[in-house]
């Protein structure tokens, strides 16, 4: 009897141990990948360095336009004694909208309204030849902003404070022949303040980017910087066709995520943030389409960060030639046109799509489902997809 009692203690502990150690496994072994807790978002907003050109941090001031809510604009019509118009004013307000201003009530999720008010009535006559400039130099500021003058002086009439002012000559303007953005205080010659910034088109617009040059002329204007290089690379050097920034063209021209939340876009309850090291799961919804969760943002450095979201071929990325997590890192350090957001080629064997390498770059199960970014520490899982998202697992070390 004592050998029988013995026995069933021995039994019970047995099992209460197996027991436990059952109930404790499951917690053990999700610690390696733990849903992702809600760290400080601050943590990620890095801010912008105001001594870099338009800097893609957060904060950055040069009298903006503003990215929420109305955004008003002022157009006229020019032409030119050497380069008259061949076309109606309204003919070419209806080349660029209402199509532009619908790309913005989309790309910012209904935050946004491009409110453009146009005297279709008439060119106005410039008082200089289209060909006397610069544009043909590279256009100094100077001679920028004696155009602007200039367009103001022949328009002779008095323009309500606005936003932005949208200067637009007729498309026989050969010698006016790309779209730059005046990012100083527009004002008149006798000193009146008439806008934030001045967008001048030219015949870039009417032969290759189509209405889409005003988006990305106009984001400028909320003070984004360019993503293509300047010193005369491959447009697609940096982030190949994944943002109107870089290739007005791309398959892909959706504003990355990073920018629409700092254009306010995208909400904080929408990003996720890791800012220490371990592993972490997190879901991610398509971008193009409203609601849920849109990045994961991995901060690596006060001035550097790794962003993760997912690209689908819908909405105003419906031509994508791949889709999937999309990765990039941001430097608040580097300005303008010197590749301040990388797009990370995670099939660097590929010969990519859509004319460029970078363009089938996501992660995804389909093809390369995971990537250590060099250097950083920090490891990108696709775990698993579905029609609604995607999970992924961040490693940091």
């Amino acid at each position: 009897m004592v050998n029988a009692i013995r026995l069933f203690e021995t039994t019970l502990r047995i099992a209460t141990r197996y027991t436990i150690i059952a109930w404790i496994l499951p917690f053990v072994s999700a610690k390696d990948a733990r849903p992702h807790p809600r760290t400080d978002i601050s943590a990620c907003k890095l801010a912008a360095n105001s001594d870099v050109y338009l800097s893609a941090g957060f904060g950055y001031e040069l009298n903006c336009a503003p990215s929420t809510g109305t955004l008003s604009a002022f157009m006229i019509f020019v032409d030119f004694d050497d380069q008259a118009a061949i076309e109606t004013p309204q003919s070419l307000y209806d080349f660029f909208l209402p199509a532009a201003a619908e790309w913005y009530a989309t790309s910012s999720y209904g935050a946004l309204t491009l409110n453009v008010t146009a005297d279709t009535s008439r060119f106005y006559r410039m008082p200089a030849k289209a060909d006397s400039y610069g544009w043909q130099r590279g256009l100094s500021y100077e001679l920028h902003q004696k155009y602007i003058q200039d367009a103001l002086d022949a328009y002779g009439k008095i323009i309500p404070s606005t936003d932005v002012l949208y200067i637009v000559p007729t498309s026989n303007a050969a010698a006016i022949s790309f779209s730059p953005t005046f990012m100083g205080d527009v004002e008149t010659r006798a000193g009146t303040y008439v806008a934030k910034k001045s967008v001048t088109f030219g015949l870039d617009a009417y032969k290759t980017w189509k209405y889409l040059v005003l988006n990305h002329e106009t984001g400028h204007t909320m003070c984004l910087p360019d993503y293509y290089p300047f010193n005369g690379s491959a447009t697609g050097l940096f982030i190949g066709g994944w943002d109107l920034m870089g290739l007005i063209s791309g398959p892909s021209p959706d504003y990355f995520a990073w920018d629409k939340w700092r254009l306010g876009w995208l909400s904080d309850e929408q990003i996720d943030c890791v800012a220490e090291t371990g592993s972490t799961t997190h879901t991610l919804t398509p971008l193009e389409k409203p609601g849920g969760s849109k990045a994961v943002v991995i901060k690596h450095s006060g001035t550097d960060v790794l962003v993760a979201e997912l690209r689908s071929a819908s909405s105003l990325d419906s031509a994508s030639c791949s889709t999937g997590v999309l990765l990039y890192t941001v430097s608040t350090t580097t300005a303008t046109g010197e590749g301040p957001v990388r797009v990370l080629d995670t099939t660097p064997g590929s010969s990519g799509c859509a004319g460029d390498k970078l363009n089938d770059a996501p992660l995804s199960l389909a093809g390369t489902s995971s990537y250590t970014i060099p250097g950083w520490g920090i490891k990108v899982t696709v775990v698993s997809e579905s029609n609604a998202g995607v999970d992924i697992k961040v490693d940091v070390s």
